[in-house]
């Protein structure tokens, strides 16, 4: 079970003393696991024992030279791990986590996809982020592929995906759609008005960001990952330049701290106002909508007032900030924030009240606590489902660790469930940015850095809006990372409308589904 207190390391110190694993204390979060190939699963074994909250966060593929290395990023209460392992470049297999993590079948087929890892026992197979006419043998995460040199295979006119059983209908969902923005397909079986199965195809947006990002330098590169998503661009900034700054082994002022936290939590007012406005349109409510969009424009304008950029602040650099808070603005800022306040109590009431959003929402998608464990989805999703996680708690960053704040969690585990966590965030980031800004220290919010960053690797996570965002990034000494890899919450969040959507009806499908907050330019990356 679960146990907030469990010393991990010691655990596996304890579990596999005498085997054949190399256990490095402090090393890409709080311990590193060296295992040989197949061995990983003994470790997870170990850690699932230990602790019911251990899910797989992402798995990173890196091209080592003559072998492939596959690191297993692994949370639990209180911890982060990292298993790493190898398998030769030539013929590289090894053993699938979906059987003990059913959560980890996207995350291994990406690493399939980019970097050619066969994972055996895998229930799913084909493309995940590359296209289908993608030419068969080609890795582009290698560093002998040229991304420009590629030549795509001529599209096929047929759609196999599904066999065709007696009496079921497909209803295809994208990649273009009015609802949903960006390009994504998902194909739903139905039988009548009931859902019977869904396949997913996303990666129609991919930009290959984490090919790109070898090529840039740090700083090109910080601007480089704001633009996988518009919405929560600074939480990929700071995820990104936290990771650079372990590296560099610098520490970022104290002031700096509490103003990355303050545009953190101005990103997460925009992401939620944002969703939860969009969620009223999905149900046919433009009321809502019109609503909760309306009152997202002065976040932004704070946004602007703070960076001095409106959408993709721009503000987050390696050791701090780009530009200070003037004492001018303050009274702005606060005056803004107590005018959305004044106005939360109406839309809990409509959240909690309005019987057009029950209808729609209570007892629609629902996803069970285990099965929320099991499938190892984040932020809303989660915590929506009884699961009580959230970095900014579990592992604090930037100010969060001095700042008091509740951990909004909701326990039916329906699409109502996680749309009133959202609803309860708003209040606690308001919370935050007003604390903030009383609590500012003085001082310097920028420190100078060296452009080159010594050679080593390192693992950062943030909590973004809509959930837990990684990066890895890797040094080789030079200018340009040898490796960045991104794992964004939509990517661990779709398997959850996978199965939640089985068994209800064609109808409910929309607000099942913006219940996860989706974001496709973040997850295609």
């Amino acid at each position: 079970m679960s146990n907030s207190n469990i010393d991990i390391v010691k655990v596996l110190e304890t579990k596999l003393k005498g085997k054949s694993f190399q256990i490095q204390p402090g090393k890409l979060g709080t311990v590193a696991v060296q295992a040989i190939p197949d061995s990983h699963r003994e470790v997870l074994k170990v850690m699932l024992a230990a602790d019911e909250k251990t899910g797989v966060i992402a798995i990173t593929g890196i091209d080592l030279g003559a072998t492939i290395g596959v690191y297993y990023h692994i949370r639990t209460s209180n911890a982060f791990v990292t298993i790493q392992s190898e398998v030769p470049k030539e013929n590289p297999k090894i053993a699938t986590i979906t059987d003990l993590m059913p959560g980890a079948a996207f995350h291994e087929l990406e690493v399939s996809d980019l970097l050619g890892v066969v994972f055996e026992g895998n229930p799913r197979s084909g493309h995940v982020v590359l296209p289908d006419t993608w030419p068969e043998g080609i890795f582009p995460l290698r560093k002998d592929v040229k991304a420009s040199e590629v030549k795509l295979n001529p599209p096929s006119t047929t759609d196999a995906r599904f066999s065709g059983d007696k009496g079921l209908v497909k209803i295809v969902i994208g990649p273009h759609h009015p609802a949903l923005l960006e390009p994504e397909k998902f194909a739903v079986m139905v039988d009548g008005e009931t859902v019977k199965s869904v396949e997913p195809r996303i990666g129609y947006v991919h930009r290959g960001i984490e090919k790109a990002a070898e090529s840039k330098t740090y700083l090109q590169n910080v601007y480089l990952v704001e633009r996988i998503c518009g919405i929560c661009n600074a939480c990929h900034a700071t995820c990104f330049v936290e990771a650079v700054e372990k590296i560099l082994k610098t520490e970022v002022p104290p002031r700096a701290k509490y103003l990355r936290t303050i545009i953190l939590e101005l990103n997460r007012l925009h992401s939620h106002l944002l969703t939860l406005g969009h969620a009223g349109l999905e149900i046919g409510y433009e009321t809502l909508f019109q609503y909760f969009w309306r009152d997202r424009e002065p976040i932004m304008d704070l946004t602007e007032l703070v960076t001095g950029n409106r959408v993709i602040s721009s503000a987050i650099t390696v050791g701090g900030v780009r530009r200070d808070l003037k004492e001018t603005d303050i009274p702005k800022i606060k005056a803004t924030l107590s005018d959305l306040r004044k106005k939360v109590p109406f839309y809990k009431q409509m959240y909690e009240n309005e019987p057009t959003l029950r209808m729609r929402m209570q007892k629609v998608g629902t996803l069970a606590r285990q099965d929320a464990l099991k499938l190892c989805v984040v932020g809303p999703v989660a915590r929506g489902s009884g699961v009580d996680i959230d970095v900014r708690k579990d592992e604090p960053y930037e100010a969060y660790g001095e700042i008091p704040f509740k951990e909004i969690v909701h326990t039916a585990g329906d699409t109502w469930a996680r749309m009133n966590v959202r609803m309860d965030e708003v209040e606690e980031s308001i919370n935050i940015i007003e604390y903030a800004i009383d609590n500012m220290p003085t001082g310097a919010y920028r420190v100078k850095v060296p452009r080159v960053v010594p050679a080593g690797e390192a693992v950062n996570r943030v909590e973004a809006p809509r959930g837990e965002l990684l990066h890895y990034v890797k040094s080789n000494g030079t200018a340009y990372p040898e490796r960045v890899k991104v794992r964004t919450p939509t990517f661990a969040n779709i398997p959850a409308f996978l199965k939640t959507a089985i068994g209800e009806s064609i109808a409910d499908v929309p607000p099942n589904f913006v219940s996860l907050d989706p974001c496709f330019s973040c997850t295609d990356r």
